[in-house]
């Protein structure tokens, strides 16, 4: 992973990759790198495998370029298309949670883009109206942390949301409610697209 000029991380690049960027001055000696099996940040001069690349250079430098400069028209196409998927963890969270909300102070309509597995717990309110607030808060959490962890271009977070949400849609599957099973299609439709906008962000040079 290499952290930008502007401050924003891009990666998981490889050494070639990252040999390339030093000849073309998109990465200084000075800026932050951290290696797959590092859990910290370090200088890219410090490391010896980048060393005798930096050493290579000319004596005289040409301007630094940050990675995010080098952003053309189908990047930034690529990062609204993943923004926009990601943004679809925050909306079937929140939405899961008004339906809870709904069903603890009584109410009968919910949306129909919430969660089955909070709405089967909204289903069984005698264990208590706390402890299905609890569960339906750590329900909607897992998605607003894979909201976060792909709004950061990380792959796993599409993936691993992805198969989570797909499993949800089982329940309504089985309930049945066909209504549901496609609210649940098209959103997965759109978490593909931002998954398919990340992976091409990860790969680019």
């Amino acid at each position: 992973m290499v952290r930008g000029a502007d401050g924003k991380d891009y990666g998981p690049v490889n050494l070639e990759q990252l040999h390339g960027w030093i000849r073309e001055r998109r990465l200084s000696p000075q800026q932050e790198v951290r290696r797959s099996d590092m859990q910290q940040w370090a200088a890219a001069g410090a490391f010896a495998e980048l060393q005798p690349v930096f050493g290579s250079l000319p004596s005289t430098p040409a301007p630094m370029i940050p990675a995010a400069a080098t952003t053309g028209p189908a990047d930034a196409a690529a990062v609204a298309q993943l923004k926009s998927g990601a943004s679809w963890f925050y909306w079937i969270a929140g939405l899961s949670l008004i339906n809870s909300i709904a069903a603890v102070s009584g109410g009968s309509w919910r949306f129909i883009l919430g969660l089955g597995i909070t709405q089967e717990i909204n289903a069984h309110l005698e264990s208590g109206k706390g402890v299905v607030l609890l569960l339906d808060l750590l329900a909607a959490g897992v998605f607003i942390l894979f909201g976060i962890f792909a709004h950061k271009a990380h792959t796993w977070a599409f993936v691993l949301g992805m198969a989570l949400f797909a499993l949800d849609g089982v329940i309504f599957v089985l309930i049945p409610d066909w209504i549901g099973v496609g609210f649940h299609v098209l959103v997965l439709y759109f978490l593909f697209r931002g998954f398919a906008a990340c992976r091409r962000l990860n790969a680019r040079p």
